[in-house]
């Protein structure tokens, strides 16, 4: 059996492995305008992965995991937010932090290290803050993808590379459009374009999956391709590229 990616728009996805394993990242669905469908209507999920609270990430997790049951994995912040704030069970939880390698329903993965927040507020207006995350993902023997969460350009992304061996990036590219007020202001997400592409060649990822938006014709992801295109014509970096439509399901 080959490894599945479906996009869900924005950073979400549902991955299926080689041995049939449906894990699902970052479910932002009921509230997303693109996605291909409702969190009531995801059919199966046997691994939720969590990389942070924001909301277009932290999604409709409660709800996934009320209907499947599903062990979730995610740092310590995101575990009070889904028991206090949503009264989810603890132990269908497994906290997880940077560095810690796990299987988990028969799912090897590695939680990695994202430079960016992970914060939300309580029901008294505390505010919940914690480490943000990405995660690498044994799909099959020799498919592992890398799922950043939301991370700045960190040269630790080239050990990375060299410890871990990612073939697969899920590389966010862009900003999607609606994400923050005052949009006019941000020029980029976490990474630039140039910066996503120089990220990808430290982590030596074979096969670059764009990220991150909601349009496949956004500015940034057409500028990213380019650049793609570019280093492959030079005889440089040479990447296979895919840029997915939201709902598009791609056979690795």
């Amino acid at each position: 059996m080959s490894v599945k990616i479906q996009f869900f728009g924005y950073a979400g996805y549902k991955i299926i492995t080689e041995s049939g394993q449906h894990i699902v990242v970052d479910p932002f669905l009921n509230e997303n305008p693109v996605a291909p469908y409702t969190a009531d209507e995801l059919e199966r999920v046997d691994l939720l992965l969590i990389t942070h609270n924001a909301y277009d990430h932290f999604g409709d997790a409660p709800e996934i995991i009320r209907k499947h049951q599903c062990p979730v994995v995610c740092a310590k912040d995101v575990v009070h937010n889904l028991t206090i704030n949503h009264g989810i069970d603890p132990d269908l939880i497994r906290v997880s932090i940077w560095g810690m390698l796990m299987d988990v329903e028969g799912v090897t993965l590695r939680s990695i290290e994202s430079h960016h927040w992970s914060f939300t507020v309580a029901p008294d207006n505390q505010l919940i803050s914690g480490p943000a995350m990405g995660f690498i993902i044994d799909a099959a023997p020799d498919v592992r993808i890398y799922h950043p969460g939301d991370t700045a350009l960190t040269y630790d992304m080239k050990l990375w590379g060299d410890l871990y061996h990612p073939t697969v990036g899920l590389m966010h590219v862009s900003l999607p459009e609606d994400s923050l007020p005052h949009m006019e202001c941000y020029k980029c997400g976490e990474l630039t374009v140039y910066e996503a592409l120089l990220a990808s060649q430290w982590l030596g990822l074979e096969h670059i999956i764009a990220s991150h938006y909601v349009h496949p014709d956004a500015a940034d992801v057409k500028l990213f391709s380019e650049l793609v295109q570019k280093s492959v014509e030079a005889g440089a970096y040479q990447p296979r590229l895919s840029v997915l439509k939201p709902g598009e399901i791609l056979e690795l």
